[in-house]
């Protein structure tokens, strides 16, 4: 510890020396390094017991850590200074009889139960002596362990030898096992080292509550490590990373420097990932704000970087990713105007009669008009001459509106880039301004429990509102404000979870825009019943897609639709009348869209800006739309088009809320926004009514597939419904009391004689009155019987039977084997979708009926007309298709023939096209054709390919 002047703390513990030190610098340098090193020996309490177990090691060495935090705790409260990097030394006295590789999994586990109080603490570095005996009858090993947790997210555990250096005399580490740390081959009393700039800007980014931007390649690697699992299954690079940094002409370039050598706040990396979807890798680039750097402001430097590193990700069409941590666009001053101009007073005097203008002597003027800084007129005043300051310049770009201009344009890059590829962002520690702007219109949006997406901070709109309204920009742009109205897509307790979710949304998207989705094994079966079953009770949709725990069988799963495990819900806490989010089926990944059938709520919070407001909690039926769920659905459908996956819609509407204040809040128009993005959606859209499920009215409208008849195609379940309006509302518009009465008289004989004796024009008053009265008594009796006849009447109108027999569904499916039936018509649709794609490269010119005939006729042709059949079925055509397109052990590819004779065809139209028109051309014009014969000759050769 010679590097440090070291104070004594007392310490209640008597185990335990406590010690501030502070790091030595240079005579009258300030001291920014201050940390605390606790010292500790453990030993049996007898003091004579030479040998220990490793169960002792274990109890004694975490009962003293805890101890050691106890101390720590109470010297943070006495300190006036602030520490950071503290210091815990514990000596295990005794020798303990252990395999070393056990020490390390035990300390990990241990370190890990109590990491954020570590963290909390700041001590990033612990170190463990201790004697090992590998055998009974060995010789004792000492060894140290070093801990080390500089950035928060990854423990890095080093172990070593304390070894004799047989020329020296000196004692030295080497390090202990496969893995060889930084302390290898260095002296025992190697000095602690003081904090360097990356530490301290590390502890900048950190106290903010964010990282740095340097260490997130790093927490990349480890999320990486995390997906993949344990195991060996990991590759060991499974991580590359570059950073993009802009050359003299401004075009990025990339560069391997040093962490912190940045010159401006935007940092950016290119970065390739081996995930379990692309083993070979994947590219992303990552734009990162620097916090540490002007806090994270944007000024034109930071802006144009931002820019160029998007524009690579959309000229290659691969995933950005923004990490956000900034303070908005900067704001400057002409520091070397501020310490030089003057104030004209109206009355020297008396400076609150006011000034007149700012001015700068001629002395200062002749100084600073060679940096162009400011624009002066020149006057003479008061016997002496003055340059009055008319516009202030700078000399320094990024005062003012220029950083605005710059945010106008990556605020369009942004917007172009969301439109292209798809686009991420992780808000951690804040997002201010143009920050806000930029993570919104990526639309993706994962934020950090602690942070928050503000456009003006609190202390800003307190001075606007003349009173302390707002204690904290949480109030703002929270999670609770930002995960509730749905700018926010989820919500993560740190930045390494961040990281982990953009890895694992990234896991559903194709590696680029040209790229088919990928498609990873599964050991879900695909041919499996589903076990759960959706009931006319309101049940959690969650259920039906995902599965859950068996609600009779302990610690069985009740399986759902998807691949277990494979649903990741997204905007959960916004519109919870729809449920959206991406899965798996059979492996393939795809787009979800569920409704919720039970009545849910939610709470408008109170401004307090407005002392008249108070927080509402309202009440959403389930089964339909409202203004916000019907937004959250067209801009999940926007999200899934745009990620160029497949999406599947489980509908279950009664149709829209139309009341006056849903009409004020815009439902018409979000309804019109669920048409439109379907209507652009490109990849296929399968639409399912699931059991006890109805879709009535204008919800069937929004997402019937004439809106997008090439994509979209609808299913429905055997015990599922479909109309205009629901039965009972059918009832009472179309089936009305008369017409109820009619049907009695008709089939009920004691109903249909009364009113026959009724009729009968020989009664007597009294007679005709008492017949009334049994008529009446027998109409009443009747009724509620024949209302529920005539509602299964009307319900037997919107059968899947009726809808298929009118041609608006494809199918009738059973839900138990439904999962089987959409993942074979999921695979055929993606794979006759490639065929088709290289169809139209070959000829531009053909429709899509054309398109799908052509492959009937090539499938009839290969398989021959006795398997004609077998064209409806799903699971042939694949396995027709991917035999077909594989080209593997030397298969004939008859789709592959095909396409070339296509394009040779095509190009032949041409050919003949420009030979017509040439020769037509020439004959028109009355000149002797010289070269008739050789364009015959050209043309016949053509012709016979």
């Amino acid at each position: 510890m010679r590097n440090f002047d070291l104070t004594a703390v007392p310490c209640a513990n008597h185990k335990m020396h406590l010690y501030l030190g502070a790091a030595r610098v240079q005579e009258g340098a300030e001291v920014t390094d201050y940390r605390f090193f606790i010292r500790a020996i453990i030993r049996h309490s007898d003091l004579i017991t030479k040998e220990a177990s490793f169960e002792y090691l274990q109890n004694e060495g975490e009962r003293l850590l805890l101890e050691a935090m106890d101390e720590l705790e109470v010297a943070f409260s006495n300190t006036s200074v602030r520490t950071d990097c503290n210091h815990i030394f514990l000596n295990f006295v005794p020798t303990v009889i252990m395999d070393p590789s056990k020490i390390e999994e035990s300390v990990r586990s241990m370190v890990m139960r109590y990491g954020s109080r570590l963290w909390k603490l700041r001590v990033l570095q612990a170190e463990l002596k201790i004697n090992i005996r590998l055998t009974p009858t060995g010789n004792a090993i000492p060894i140290r362990l070093f801990l080390t947790n500089e950035s928060g997210y990854y423990l890095d555990i080093s172990l070593y030898k304390e070894v004799t250096d047989r020329s020296s005399g000196q004692i030295m580490f080497q390090s202990y096992g496969d893995k060889q740390g930084p302390l290898h081959g260095m002296l025992i009393n190697t000095p602690y080292v003081t904090k360097d700039l990356l530490q301290a800007k590390r502890f900048q980014a950190q106290t903010l509550g964010t990282t740095y931007v340097y260490d997130f390649p790093e927490m990349f690697r480890q999320a990486l490590l995390k997906l993949w699992g344990p195991g060996d299954k990991c590759p060991k690079d499974v991580l590359m990373c570059t950073e993009l940094v802009l050359d003299p002409q401004g075009r990025l370039a990339q560069m391997n420097r040093l962490p912190g050598d940045n010159d401006v706040g935007m940092v950016a990396f290119r970065m390739k990932m081996k995930t379990p979807e692309y083993p070979e890798g994947r590219d992303i680039i990552v734009i990162c704000n620097d916090i540490t750097h002007m806090i994270g402001s944007f000024g034109p430097q930071e802006d144009e970087l931002f820019v160029r590193a998007s524009e690579l990700a959309r000229t290659e069409g691969i995933p950005r990713i923004y990490l956000s941590a900034n303070s908005g666009a900067r704001i400057g001053l002409a520091e070397e105007v501020k310490h030089m101009f003057h104030v004209a007073w109206i009355d020297p005097a008396d400076p609150y009669k006011g000034f007149k203008y700012l001015y700068l002597t001629p002395q200062d003027y002749t100084r600073i008009s060679a940096t162009n800084s400011v624009h002066c007129q020149h006057v003479e005043e008061g016997g002496e001459s003055r340059y009055i300051i008319t516009d202030i310049i700078g000399k320094d770009d990024g005062l003012g509106v220029e950083n605005l201009r710059g945010s106008g344009t990556i605020a369009g890059e942004s917007s172009r880039a969301y439109e292209e590829i798809v686009t991420i962002s992780l808000v951690t520690c804040r997002a201010i301004g143009i920050g806000a702007y930029l993570v919104r219109l990526g639309q993706r949006v994962i934020q950090v429990e602690n942070s928050h997406i503000i456009l003006t901070g609190s202390g800003a709109l307190n001075k606007v509102l003349g009173r302390e309204v707002y204690t904290s920009n949480n109030q703002l742009g929270g999670v609770q404000i930002m995960y509730n109205n749905g700018v926010t897509h989820t919500s993560v307790p740190d930045d390494f979870e961040g990281v982990f979710t953009i890895l694992q949304w990234l896991s559903y998207m194709p590696k680029d825009k040209h790229s088919p989705v990928p498609i990873i094994a599964t050991t879900d079966p695909v041919d499996r019943e589903i076990e759960f079953t959706p009931t006319k009770a309101p049940y959690d949709p969650r259920w039906m897609l995902a599965g859950r725990p068996h609600p009779v069988v302990r610690g069985a799963w009740q399986s759902g639709f998807f691949d277990h495990g494979s649903f990741m819900e997204i905007l959960s806490s916004w519109a919870q009348t729809v449920v959206v989010g991406r899965a798996r089926l059979g492996g393939i990944p795809l787009g979800v869209i569920a409704v919720e059938t039970r009545t849910v709520e939610f709470t408008v919070p109170a401004d307090p800006a407005n002392l008249d407001s108070e927080s509402k909690v309202l009440q959403q039926a389930g089964q339909v739309w409202f203004p916000d769920s019907a937004f959250k659905t067209a801009q999940a459908i926007c999200d899934f088009n745009r990620e160029r996956l497949p999406l599947m819609v489980f509908a279950n509407w009664r149709g829209f809320s139309g009341g006056m204040k849903d009409m004020y809040d815009q439902i018409l128009k979000f309804g019109a926004y669920i048409v439109d993005a379907l209507r652009d959606f490109r990849q296929p859209v399968l639409v399912y009514i699931p059991p006890q499920a109805e879709l009535r009215g204008g919800s069937w409208v929004v997402i019937d597939p004439t809106i997008n008849p090439l994509c979209m195609e609808l299913y429905a379940d055997r015990e599922s419904r479909g109309g205009v309006l629901e039965a009972e509302g059918t009832v009472e518009i179309k089936y009305r009391r008369k017409d109820l009465l009619k049907t009695m008289k008709r089939l009920d004989s004691v109903y249909a004689s009364l009113a026959e004796q009724l009729a009968s024009p020989d009664l007597s008053d009294k007679e005709c009155k008492e017949l009334e009265a049994k008529l009446k008594a027998r109409e009443e009796f009747l009724l509620p019987i024949y209302h529920q006849v005539a509602v299964q009447f009307v319900d037997l109108h919107d059968t899947p039977g009726r809808m298929q027999e009118k041609g608006v569904i494809n199918d009738i499916l059973d839900w138990k084997n439904a999962r089987s039936f959409f993942y074979w018509r999921l695979r055929r649709l993606l794979l006759e979708q490639v065929v088709k794609s290289e169809i139209l490269q070959a000829n531009k010119d053909l429709s899509d009926g054309h398109m799908q005939s052509m492959l009937r006729r090539w499938f009839v042709e290969t398989e021959g007309t006795v398997k004609a059949y077998l064209w409806d079925n799903n699971q042939a055509v694949v396995e027709w298709l991917e035999r077909h397109l594989s080209q593997e052990d030397g298969i004939r590819s008859a789709v592959r023939e095909n396409i070339k004779y296509l394009k040779r065809e095509n190009t032949l139209k041409h050919i003949c096209r420009s030979f017509f028109f040439n020769y037509k051309k020439v004959w028109l014009i009355g000149s002797k054709i010289s070269c008739n014969e050789s364009w015959l000759k050209t043309f016949a050769q053509y012709f016979s390919l």
